[in-house]
């Protein structure tokens, strides 16, 4: 049982911390004002752009910078190591004269000038010639033997010269370093050996005064790996024996040394980015020597690392500008929007001020604009919906607010307007002269709203006016519509009306029908319907028709009159579909036992399930007259 708590308790969390991250995120990073919206999308984006070009443009900028020192440095190592190759070249393009053809014996004066030209090279110490068998004593000098034994006749061929390790001299007080060939005869056989000697020192002379020398850390190491000179050389006396040898002690100088084994020339990278350092090679022709030269990764970068300083500082300047003037910009648009937006919570409650001011062209001055002019419009609105307040008070005032009742008769009726206010009427007229008489009266003008409702105040005054006049029902009714016809006239509105007078002492029910439907009539004992009907048409159409009365005695049984306007029975629902006055018929038949008021009730709730969710679109009523027998 614990366990089984313990995995709904932590199935519990994970779903807490599930849904929990998602929405702390989205509380993060979802901005809560304009300046954050300006910072979030405008200059993060703008910065991390910035951010991204200068970083590419940093790499690109110094992949180039170190391909261009590569190359510069490979060049001048070219340059120093083809002086060196001259003149390693010169001694053995001499020497190489004296292999033997046959013809050279017999001119003794040009070997002895190729030998004195060799000693006169640059850096040639001395020149040695050493034979299997020993000279002559009388000719002991190196040019005399080699020209007793040239003089043989002999034919030989000298080997591919050697150079030797430097080593120090004490009688020259200086390093030499030696180019050893040996002399074979046609068969392969040995039968002399040439040494030119010569000045290290110099003979690198133009390799130690070069500027990259100086300026560099610097190596001249044989295939070994030996350094036979470096800018760390202090006095020639302590570098007897060779330096250490390079690659040992440093992993770009194993890594220089393993791609000199691959290629004559290149460049390695050291560790880093940019690399600490950066070393060249080149290896030379006639040597089986390699000039290396290395140099700080920054010093090399300096121009471009000062460069990204300066560009550091610019972007941060620059985006410390232009986030000054957004801040400005948006903190000015923020406080009109802020103005705008305080006049917009006045004038929610009800509070109108004075206009704002305008002080933009753009859209903040156009917002500005229309808030103004929506300020405007929307007070006289409201002063129009007030007088419209007023006019649905008067107007319902006008109408009846209890039901008549009197002995054997009982009257009420109902208005529900789709508008504020409407064109339908219906009154109760009570004689002062008896209370055995009362008239009712349903109207229904064309149109609905405040045009329909004016002209309906104006025909229930003239009705009221004329009724108490003398004159029959149809007299009043053309008096009524002569006097509106000159109202309507011009705007060609009209309103239907039926108008219904039951008098209890001659237990009579008359009537007269403007245009109106008729009047529905039901009696629950016989349970038979029947309509009061009659010739008549629309009030305020023709001021010279002339209406006519209807009269009948009441029956000695319950009667159930109803009169209604149109928006009664032509209610639809969502389908289109008509109320109808059958359902009105039926609603009549299935409460002929209830009073007027709770017939109009159901009747209402009948027609608002009816309809539905769609809106009324028509003004509706009703009024419903109850007959008993005295």
């Amino acid at each position: 049982m614990p366990s089984v708590v313990r995995e709904n308790c932590f199935g519990v969390g994970g779903d807490i911390r599930r849904n929990w991250r998602p929405s702390i995120l989205k509380t993060i990073i979802q901005p809560r004002s304009l300046q954050q919206r300006t910072l979030l999308f405008i200059l993060v984006p703008t910065f991390l752009l910035l951010t991204g070009m200068s970083v590419g443009g940093y790499v690109f900028v110094r992949n180039i910078l170190l391909n261009q020192w590569g190359e510069t440095a490979i060049a001048e190592l070219q340059r120093t190591a083809h002086q060196i190759d001259m003149r390693m070249r010169k001694p053995k393009d001499l020497l190489q004269l004296l292999q033997g053809d046959g013809d050279l014996s017999a001119n003794s004066q040009i070997f002895n000038y190729i030998l004195k030209k060799t000693e006169s090279l640059h850096g040639v110490v001395n020149v040695k010639i050493e034979w299997p068998k020993k000279p002559d004593p009388v000719n002991t000098s190196p040019r005399r033997g080699m020209g007793s034994i040239m003089g043989m006749g002999r034919h030989y061929k000298m080997d591919r010269f050697e150079i030797s390790l430097p080593r120090y001299d004490r009688l020259l007080n200086d390093r030499t370093v030696s180019l050893v060939s040996e002399l074979r005869d046609s068969a392969g056989v040995v039968v002399g050996r040439v040494e030119v000697i010569l000045s290290f020192e110099k003979f690198i002379d133009k390799v130690i005064t070069a500027p990259w020398w100086k300026s560099n850390k610097a190596y001249l190491i044989d295939d070994s790996g030996n350094v036979l000179a470096t800018t760390f050389t202090g006095d020639k006396e302590h570098h007897t024996s060779p330096h250490a040898a390079f690659g040992t002690t440093d992993t770009l100088e194993r890594d220089t040394l393993a791609a000199m084994k691959l290629n004559d020339s290149g460049m390695v990278f050291g560790r880093g980015s940019p690399p600490e350092e950066v070393s060249g090679f080149y290896r030379l022709v006639e040597a089986p020597w390699t000039m290396v030269i290395m140099a700080p990764g920054k010093k090399i970068l300096q121009p471009i690392i000062r460069f990204k300083f300066i560009y550091i500082l610019s972007i941060a300047g620059c985006i410390l500008l232009i986030l000054y003037f957004i801040r400005r910009a948006t903190g000015r648009i923020t406080g009109m929007i802020k103005e705008i937006t305080a006049a917009a919570e006045d004038l929610a409650e009800g509070s109108f001020g004075p206009p704002l001011p305008v002080t933009t062209r753009d859209e903040v001055g156009e917002l500005t604009r229309c808030f103004n002019k929506m300020t405007r419009q929307l007070k006289q609105r409201l002063l129009l919906k007030e007088a419209i307040n007023v006019a649905r008070e008067v107007q319902q005032n006008l109408l009846p607010h209890a039901e008549y009742s009197t002995e054997g008769v009982i009257v009420d009726g109902i208005s529900s307007y789709c508008d504020e206010t409407g064109g339908d009427y219906f009154d109760i007229i009570r004689f002062p002269e008896s209370d055995q008489k009362v008239g009712v009266v349903v109207g229904d003008v064309v149109g609905h709203g405040i045009g329909a409702a004016l002209l309906m105040t104006t025909v229930r005054a003239l009705l009221r006016c004329r009724i108490f006049q003398p004159g029959t029902l149809n007299e009043v009714m053309d008096d009524v519509n002569t006097l509106l016809c000159k109202d309507t006239n011009r705007t060609g509105n009209f309103i239907t009306l039926f108008y219904l007078e039951i008098n209890r002492r001659q237990n009579t029910v008359s009537w007269v029908r403007g245009g109106h439907d008729p009047a529905i009539v039901y009696s629950p004992k016989s349970q038979i319907f029947s309509e009061f009907k009659g010739k008549g048409i629309a009030l305020g159409v023709d001021p010279e028709w002339n209406f006519e009365s209807n009269e009948l005695l009441l029956p000695d049984e319950e009667q159930l009159i109803l009169i209604g306007s149109d928006g009664v029975w032509e209610v639809e629902n969502i389908d289109g579909e008509q109320f109808g006055k059958d359902r009105v018929r039926q609603i009549l038949a299935d409460t002929s036992d209830y009073d007027p008021d709770r017939i109009l009730q159901s009747i209402i709730q009948e027609i608002a399930l009816f309809k539905g969710e769609k809106s009324q679109e028509d003004d509706i009523t009703l009024a419903v007259i109850k007959l008993k027998p005295v």
